[in-house]
């Protein structure tokens, strides 16, 4: 059965008239509507621009409120499903059947499905390009069989995985706004508080010298008042000795007047004494005020009450991507550098600061050096041959010293101290990882635990070879060696085997470190 293209229309244009793939629309229209950034279907087409609310299942289409009320109205349209936009998509949303057709033949329905080349496609098809293919079947089986697949069924977890990691960032920008909410009025308090206690030293300085004012005004005010009062007594005595005068010059007898005379002569010379004595005696007060250059500078030194800055670090949101199998690949160096010692390097470990720790087995000490390793800084003598060596923390390190144990070091101004030990027989690699060490020790990895500051072994693992080099492959799993033979081990922290690597290329190997490693 198919449908005949009428004669007066291009396959092109007709092609454009047949029905929508409603199961992919549904699945991007679903995600817009979600989103929240679909507008009216319906009003768009009238060139009319309204954000909708809601979605039609049949239809494939947006509406906006007014659309949704008629939409609910009509009789043809009253039984469809409709979704708040925004709301949780339900499970139980109906798809509408369309017919689906070949992309070679556009007029065909497809009827088949090739296995051998994935692909669905009309009878045509099947004569024409798919006769000689071994597994063509129905439609109906494929889907049944892929529905039934493992990797359908993987597809659909990855898809919810999706989801939760998407929930995830979501619940990290989340508590990302809350933590920016709580800095901004953090620092806006910071900023009040620093006001008002610069407002409140300015205002107890400004008291400090309205009381120092205060205090000269009562202090040498008084004093040159007094003064004043002294010479205006004086200046009446002296008007009284003017009146006197010119009485007795005009009116008295003569030995009255000579008498009188006496007596002013007496008053001028003690008034000649006074002002001689008071012009010597009396000082002009002034009062000034300097201010403090500090003070003055404030405006043009202190511009800003301080800097705001945006610091953008990595999320703490963890995505953990799937790989099918290891891929272990040999690499060109890209740095090398010549150590003009003579010695052994038996480990190499580097510093978040760039310099580089080195195990020299030959001298028994490990050396600190600069980032081109070619600057000795410091080093520490151990009581052995030093082989693997790790960085623990941003200072804290240790150094595997076979058949006698790990020293424990710190790394402080150039300069390495030891710190502690633990006694184990180590061969030559150890693993730290949430305080506690993983030493490889003859066919165990030993497991040491921390207690009250103290390193003591709470449990080992058993394996069927000598413990080689070993390094962390994440949260759960670590990787070893077997030295002198060609073969990486991976497997859990309790032991479980992950996989193995082997390859000739792998003889008496010396280190082991993990670029990138996710298990699936």
């Amino acid at each position: 059965m198919f449908v005949s293209k009428p004669d007066d229309i291009k396959v092109e244009e007709w092609s454009t008239k047949l029905p929508t793939n409603h199961i992919v629309v549904s699945l991007i229209d679903m995600n817009e509507t979600k989103s929240g950034r679909k507008l009216c279907t319906a009003c768009e087409r009238e060139n009319e621009t309204e954000s909708a609310c809601s979605w039609c299942v049949n239809c494939g289409e947006a509406l906006c409120k007014s659309c949704d009320r008629y939409h609910r109205r009509n009789k043809a349209s009253s039984n469809h499903k409709l979704i708040e936009i925004g709301a949780d998509v339900p499970n139980d949303i109906p798809l509408q059947h369309a017919d689906v057709f070949c992309k070679e033949h556009p007029e065909k329905k497809v009827k088949a499905y090739c296995n051998d080349h994935s692909v669905i496609c009309c009878m045509t098809c099947v004569m024409l390009k798919h006769r000689k293919c071994d597994n063509v079947g129905s439609i109906e089986d494929a889907a049944e069989e892929m529905k039934q697949s493992d990797e359908v069924k993987e597809f659909e977890d990855k898809l919810k995985g999706f989801k939760t990691s998407l929930e995830t960032f979501v619940q990290n920008r989340v508590d990302n706004l809350q933590n920016l909410d709580g800095n901004i009025k953090r620092i806006k308090l910071e900023v009040d508080t620093l006001f008002k206690e610069l407002s409140k030293h300015l205002e107890e300085l400004k008291t400090n010298v309205m009381l120092e004012i205060a205090k000269i005004e009562k202090e040498v005010k008084p004093e040159i008042e007094d003064e004043r009062d002294e010479m205006k007594s004086e200046i009446a005595a002296v008007d009284n000795s003017v009146a006197l005068f010119q009485t007795n010059m005009k009116h008295a007898p003569p030995a009255q007047f000579i008498q009188a005379m006496e007596k002013l002569a007496e008053q001028k010379t003690f008034l000649e004494n006074y002002l001689k004595d008071q012009s010597t005696k009396i000082k002009d007060i002034e009062v000034t005020f300097k201010t403090n250059e500090k003070v003055l500078e404030i405006k043009s030194i202190i511009q800003e009450f301080g800097k705001l800055d945006i610091k953008r670090s990595e999320a703490a949101v963890t995505i953990e991507p799937t790989v099918n199998n290891v891929c272990m690949r040999s690499l060109n160096p890209i740095l090398s550098s010549e150590i003009s010692t003579g010695l052994d390097v038996e480990g190499i470990a580097v510093l978040d600061c760039g310099q580089i720790l080195l195990s020299m087995k030959a001298k028994n000490t490990i050396q600190l050096r600069d980032h081109n390793c070619s600057d000795l800084l410091s080093k520490l003598s151990v009581p052995g041959s030093p082989r693997g060596v790790k960085m623990t923390g941003d200072s804290e390190g240790a150094v595997a010293v076979r058949g006698h144990g790990l020293i424990l070091f710190k790394v402080k101004n150039n300069q390495i101290r030891k710190v502690s030990e633990i006694q184990a027989d180590v061969n030559y690699d150890f693993v730290y990882h949430k305080d506690r060490y993983y030493i490889g020790c003859g066919n165990k990895i030993c497991i040491y635990n921390r207690n009250n500051g103290n390193y003591s072994m709470i449990s080992d693992i058993s394996v069927n070879n000598e413990v080689g080099y070993m390094a962390l492959c994440d949260e759960s799993s670590l990787c070893y060696t077997d030295y002198g033979g060609n073969t990486v081990y991976c497997v859990r922290m309790d032991g479980t085997p992950v996989f193995t690597y082997s390859s000739q290329d792998l003889r008496f190997t010396i280190g082991v470190t993990v670029l990138l490693y996710t298990l699936k």
